[in-house]
């Protein structure tokens, strides 16, 4: 058995709580249908955002600039331009990532009030995202004529690509250890097979890779350089401490035999 992923970016519950969420193995009914609709229903939300101009407003509520015209401007779908599009997708499909790791790939106990704290966690990010771009669109040196692709500067091509990678490695990482965890033999052990021997947290590399991807894609470096520096502390400082004393409390001798091999917790060979 290998240890779960808590909630993505904050770990709110008490330690000694945490261990009891973590071993329940009852799956809350609750729980998963607020993880769920919360989490599948962020995309919507966010487009209301885009087009209903409550971004518009709340950024020239405190002096920024923002207009509705740029965020509708050039080819796009359901009467957004290119980059808020391509951002709505995007929360698409995180949002639906999300979902189906709670109905497949979830093995433990997800009560109501810690699926809102990931459904409010995700939300407010985003959200974030949205009025970021919004505020990056009135000054966007990029054309609003021609194909969607003309319409993207490298920021947006480096941003889906960071984002399809990060993806990517969380559903590898976390659909090869439900493989592990299946099978007999492994039972009572840590895994350290594929991307779980190359860093001790393969899945929040992945998460913050894909929410870096996001950001980046609203164009702005200084918003993206933030979120992946707060995102990296949310882990070193929440998340990962409580799974270290989860984890070295029921493995002992192997999870300390673990972290010499696997010396990195999320980025290979530097955190």
């Amino acid at each position: 058995m290998s240890y779960e992923k808590p909630l993505p970016g904050v770990n709110p519950q008490p330690r000694g709580h945490f261990s009891e969420h973590r071993v329940n193995p009852n799956i809350s009914v609750p729980g998963t249908i607020t993880f769920v609709l919360g989490r599948v229903s962020d995309a919507p939300l966010q487009y209301l955002i885009f087009t209903q101009g409550w971004a518009v407003k709340g950024l020239t509520a405190v002096g920024l600039r923002a207009s509705n015209l740029l965020i509708t401007a050039g080819p796009g779908v359901a009467g957004l331009g290119p980059i808020p599009t391509l951002l709505t997708g995007m929360y698409a499909v995180a949002g639906l990532r999300h979902g189906y790791w709670v109905l497949f790939t979830n093995t433990y106990h997800w009560p109501p009030s810690a699926a809102l704290q990931v459904v409010a966690y995700n939300t407010v990010l985003n959200t974030v995202n949205t009025l970021v771009a919004v505020n990056a669109l009135t000054s966007s040196p990029y054309p609003i004529l021609g194909d969607f692709t003309d319409c993207m500067g490298w920021k947006q091509w480096a941003g889906l690509a960071l984002f399809a990678i990060g993806i990517s490695v969380e559903i590898i990482a976390e659909e090869s250890r439900k493989h592990f965890k299946k099978d007999p033999r492994n039972k009572g052990k840590i895994d350290d097979t594929g991307l779980w021997s190359v860093v001790r947290h393969p899945n929040y590399l992945g998460y913050t890779l894909w929410r870096a991807g996001i950001t980046l894609t609203t164009g702005s470096l200084i918003a993206t350089a933030a979120l992946t520096v707060f995102q990296v502390l949310a882990f070193t400082s929440g998340g990962i401490p409580g799974i270290s004393g989860y984890m070295s409390a029921k493995y002992g001798q192997q999870w300390k035999d673990y972290t010499r091999r696997v010396p990195s917790a999320i980025i290979p060979g530097i955190l």
